[in-house]
């Protein structure tokens, strides 16, 4: 098939979203199909006028040169088979021909109504509940409720699309795979004490501050408390500096930097469309504790290979934090329990029930 996904911007930094559309696209071009992945370009603005105009030279030079954004994208590699583009403005003379044409984003999903036949059958990928920043959370749902069929990666959001009045059959859940060349055990077991690694978000999302509030009151009881900090960009400002921070460019980072140096992962966000850290975390032998935000509850369950607590509940992240660096056998129980959820995620099983709904809806 000739597949085109559309993305809202070309993005420098690691993003579990992106990361999705990358691995199938990979795999995709590697089972002989014709794959696009087109990106809107993206400015600062000029209200940072330096910024605007590198972005503008810097964008309009990769766009010339073949071969330049899969070079420029440094946090994931990208298959030779894979096209990438980047387009000005995401409009329906800048799409290739195509079999099947794929929208990632509520906003690019927007555009599938505009497409002409040439463009290929439309499918939305549905990663998470898009309503951050988005002043009418009605525009999201509208486009939700829309005829196109949808892949959705969680039960979670099958579920929240079943109450906004999307029918069964318009939808496919398609769970993610995991990377377990980069997301493992330790090649040798060391001690990781009494320490907790957290990803901090930018956004109230990913709910930082209930999390470094949380670790505030353990750190009361345990001065000892090491917390293994990490993101995508600098160090944010409002960390208390006894966190130790890393800006964590890609995976490896991910893994070597935060899980694996750490004892417990703790997942704070406050909605997750699947929530790729909490399984990175337990395929790294890390005990998890997260809150129960929707997507992780797919393959989290309380007091089996996790401890889950509610959005928001600091006090509760804390206890579950106490309880897990006091009871190490708890801790090796969900350890291994853990291990064996996250085995269970393959990125080539993904992209067969992928292209099986690909292939449905064409």
């Amino acid at each position: 098939m000739r597949i085109t996904f559309i993305l809202p911007v070309f993005s420098r930094l690691p993003s579990g979203g992106f990361r999705v559309v990358y691995e199938h696209a990979n795999r995709l071009a590697k089972r002989g199909h014709q794959v696009t992945v087109v990106h809107e370009q993206w400015y600062e603005g000029w209200h940072k006028p330096l910024r605007h105009v590198y972005e503008i030279a810097r964008d309009r030079w990769h766009s010339r040169r073949p071969g330049a954004l899969s070079e420029w994208l440094r946090w994931m590699p990208i298959d030779c088979g894979v096209r990438m583009t980047m387009v000005p403005k995401l409009e329906p003379d800048r799409l290739p021909d195509a079999d099947v044409v794929i929208a990632t984003y509520w906003t690019t999903a927007r555009l599938l109504s505009r497409l002409a036949e040439r463009h290929g059958r439309p499918v939305h990928l549905v990663q998470g509940y898009e309503i951050w920043g988005v002043e009418d959370p009605t525009l999201v749902d509208d486009v939700l409720r829309s005829d196109v069929p949808k892949i959705v990666v969680s039960n979670h959001l099958a579920d929240l699309l079943r109450g906004l009045g999307v029918p069964r059959a318009r939808l496919s859940v398609v769970q993610n795979g995991l990377d377990h060349s980069t997301y493992r055990l330790p090649t040798h077991d060391r001690p990781r004490g009494t320490s907790v690694s957290i990803l901090v978000g930018t956004g109230p999302q990913k709910g930082s501050s209930a999390a470094v509030a949380a670790l505030e009151q353990v750190r009361e009881q345990h001065p000892e408390l090491v917390v293994n900090a990490f993101g995508p960009e600098k160090r944010p400002s409002r960390l208390p500096g006894w966190i130790r921070y890393t800006r964590a460019r890609n995976g490896p980072e991910q893994a070597s930097q935060a899980y694996r140096a750490s004892a417990i992962h703790l997942c704070s966000s406050v909605h997750e469309g699947w929530g790729f850290p909490v399984a990175e975390a337990m395929a790294c032998g890390t005990a998890v504790v997260s809150t129960r935000n929707g997507g992780v509850e797919d393959f989290c369950v309380h007091e089996q290979n996790s401890l889950l607590v509610d959005v928001g509940d600091s006090r509760a992240m804390a206890e579950a934090l106490t309880r897990l660096i006091r009871d190490p056998g708890l801790r090796d129980r969900l350890v291994e329990a853990g291990i064996r959820t996250a085995s269970s995620m393959d990125w080539n099983a993904s992209t067969d029930s992928f292209l099986a709904a690909l292939e449905a809806a064409t």
